[in-house]
């Protein structure tokens, strides 16, 4: 009986201790703070697929040659043409980057931008592209497939054509720049030889890093061991024209509009990397030149091409470079008439005021003069049209021009005044970059539409392309 009572007594202390750690356990937790229910993961707020066709056409456009802040903008307008607002871009010349905000927080992506330069029927294509993306917002799977099509396609021009396009390209940058009669072969030699680097380059990769040393090197050379033969006792005329595809005029140019804009970043990054492309350029002068030894004095032939041969050098540049960046057929004639207008541009700002004008009044018509042919029968694109014109002006040919004379007075050869052309470049560089940034502003007018006063100089159902541009939402 006793035994009993002692275990109903350890039940009844076995319940109340379960019953006191069960009370507690319920205050602790009546105690916590409430926590909300996961939510479900959100819908991403903008298609993989559209984010992927935006990078990857920013990417191409930097490949197109053009600015970073006219990168954005036309980004920025596709954004808004597939209904999404919520997208901004930053465009570097090496990398895209994307911001997509959403209500509760952003995602951040980027892709590489090192794609090279787009030869230029690439850069009509892409701009077709663009045009078919603002009027039809077409799936952007399908937009993206043309767009793989697009870049993976080969250089319209054959390899033998490029070669062909290289030696007239420099043949006639020789009859602008400096006319001599006896510099002719030089011209055609020399272009033969960095035409057949540049194309070993594109299957060599040591030798594409190596390229600007390596054809430097090779041209000074040339030019200055047969100073007789190849160009009548004045080597250094052969510098800028054979070398001048390798030239960084455009990177300086377009690094000097994006300082002038506020893009600091991108423009530093592309001085700096003119710079150094220029002072690489002048490292294999200096190379070539000191193999050669001690140079020896030729007779100096005086002979120079008439007053016609800067208009031909013109018309050589032009089919030169359709060629050796392979142009979209058909368009060799308004590539020519752009590169007319701007030489002559040029040229009546040079005889009136000095170089600087005339390069001004040079990027300041270029732009006009490509917007102007854009839509007309068989005209490329605006930017395919204001590229060869852009490159014809060589900003950077003065500079190298200036870092060349240093090269060879430090090594014995009579060049004063270095130090002020590459002063004298520099300001060369800005004027091109101010006209062509005013000459945008023109183009961009709304009040009055300067659009509207060239279109009325046109005949009747002649149009400029931008009468059919959707309005922009911003404006």
């Amino acid at each position: 009986m006793a035994s009993e009572d002692s275990y109903s007594s350890w039940r009844a202390a076995r319940f109340r201790v379960r019953h006191a750690i069960a009370s507690a356990r319920a205050q602790y937790t009546a105690a916590l703070p409430t926590q909300p229910m996961p939510r479900p993961p959100a819908e991403p707020p903008v298609p993989a697929d559209l984010l992927n066709l935006l990078c990857r056409l920013g990417v191409a456009l930097v490949g197109a040659g053009e600015t970073s802040a006219r990168v954005q903008e036309i980004l920025d307008k596709l954004s808004r043409r597939y209904g999404t607002d919520n997208i901004h871009f930053m465009v570097l010349p090496t990398a895209v980057f994307v911001r997509v905000r959403t209500d509760h927080d952003s995602a951040i992506d980027m892709l590489d931008a090192r794609v090279g330069t787009l030869p230029l029927d690439q850069i009509a294509g892409l701009y077709r592209l663009i045009d078919t993306i603002e009027r039809d917002a077409p799936p952007p799977t399908d937009a993206s497939r043309e767009l793989d099509e697009l870049l993976a396609a080969k250089p319209g021009s054959p390899p033998w054509l490029i070669l062909l396009g290289q030696v007239v390209l420099t043949v006639g940058l020789g009859m602008m720049l400096n006319p001599g009669a006896r510099a002719l072969v030089g011209y055609v030699v020399l272009g033969l030889v960095v035409g057949v680097l540049t194309q070993l380059a594109d299957k060599v990769r040591l030798l594409s890093m190596a390229l600007p040393v390596v054809a430097s090197a090779l041209v000074a050379a040339l030019s200055f061991g047969f100073p007789g033969a190849l160009a009548g006792g004045q080597p250094e005329q052969l510098l800028i024209p054979a070398v001048a595809t390798l030239l960084p005029g455009a990177m300086l140019t377009n690094g000097t509009i994006e300082l002038a804009t506020g893009s600091m970043v991108a423009g530093a990054s592309r001085v700096v990397y003119g710079i150094n492309m220029l002072f690489l350029l002048a490292f294999g002068i200096y190379v070539g030149i000191s193999v050669l030894g001690p140079l020896e004095n030729s007779p100096i032939s005086q002979a120079q091409l008439g007053w016609w041969a800067p208009l031909l050098g013109v018309l050589l540049i032009g089919f030169g470079h359709s060629w050796r960046s392979s142009a979209p057929q058909n368009s060799v004639g308004w590539l020519l008439l752009v590169l007319y207008v701007t030489y002559a541009a040029q040229f009546v700002g040079k005889t009136l005021s000095g170089p600087l004008t005339g390069a001004f009044l040079g990027g300041l018509i270029a732009v006009p003069a490509a917007y102007l042919i854009q839509g007309r029968t068989n005209a490329p694109p605006r930017q395919v049209a204001f590229l060869p014109a852009f490159w014809m002006l060589v900003p950077g040919g003065i500079s190298l021009t200036g870092v060349s004379e240093l090269v060879l007075h430090t090594t014995g050869g009579t060049a004063p005044g270095g130090l002020e052309v590459l002063v004298s470049a520099l300001l060369s560089v800005m004027s091109i970059a101010l006209g062509v940034m005013v000459g945008s502003g023109l183009m961009a007018t709304r009040a009055p539409h300067v659009g509207t006063i060239l279109d009325s100089m046109l005949p009747q159902g002649r149009h400029l392309p931008w009468h059919h541009d959707k309005p922009d939402p911003d404006s």
